[in-house]
């Protein structure tokens, strides 16, 4: 292939992965919800029983 070719796809690529990490981003800063924490915290009281 040529050289524009592999820089044509290095682009590419390139901005998948940014485009990744700004929605993975975008994700994390949205709040968890009520049920999720609940639900953690469950999981929390059961590990620290089964550690007793």
């Amino acid at each position: 292939m040529s050289v524009a070719a592999w820089i044509v796809i290095a682009v590419f690529a390139v901005g998948l992965i940014a485009t990744g990490l700004v929605r993975m981003q975008d994700r994390l800063k949205k709040p968890v919800p009520p049920e999720v924490i609940e639900a953690a915290r469950r999981e929390r009281e059961r590990d620290a029983e089964d550690e007793e």
